[in-house]
């Protein structure tokens, strides 16, 4: 058998068994977007945080907070938490004299005393799943800080995947959330 032979045989086997190209990076976002017609990521985003400057929620959610903010996370974001959680009460039944990890602050932004509301949200034009949310804190001093909220559909919803704390003072959150959530 030539080479040229052995080469046919095995590109239709290969087809034979079911390969199929790849689809590009525009037909999985077009099949996504589809896939939540009805919602637009924005929308989900800002829901989000809307309901993080109502609940003002300190370290990680509370089961009460979870039962409002989890439906607007993704199954990834929701497992990272329960992780979180898990390691957390892990610190506090070794060490309990000492403060655990994300037993304190806003989880879900930069700023570790959170937003008092939320001023726009609008997404990138080259990446529509990632939302810049302007946010403010008046308080003693008054702030005002972008972050980015990662978007993913899952169940025909748009639901935050992942957060990119964009804050530029010292002290701020870096880096993404889930990161740090499953950070050991």
């Amino acid at each position: 058998m030539t080479l040229a032979r052995i080469a046919l045989a095995l590109v239709a086997s290969l087809a034979a068994a079911g390969c199929q190209q790849m689809p590009t990076r525009e037909a999985s976002a077009s099949a996504t977007s589809a896939a939540c017609a009805g919602a637009s990521p924005v929308d989900a985003a800002e829901t989000f945080f809307r309901q993080v400057v109502a609940l003002n929620p300190r370290g990680l959610p509370s089961a009460d907070a979870m039962r409002t903010l989890g439906p607007l996370l993704s199954s990834g974001m929701q497992a990272s938490i329960a992780r979180a959680r898990v390691r957390q009460q892990a610190e506090i039944a070794a060490f309990p004299d000492d403060k655990p990890s994300f037993i304190e602050g806003s989880l879900f932004t930069s700023l570790f005393e959170g937003p008092t509301a939320v001023l726009s949200a609008q997404a990138d034009p080259a990446a529509p799943t990632r939302v810049a949310v302007e946010m403010r804190y008046a308080g003693q001093g008054d702030a005002r800080w972008r972050d980015h909220a990662l978007m993913r559909c899952e169940n025909a919803q748009w639901r935050v995947d992942d957060i990119e704390f964009g804050g530029d003072w010292d002290f701020a959150s870096d880096g993404r959330l889930r990161d740090a959530l499953d950070a050991e």
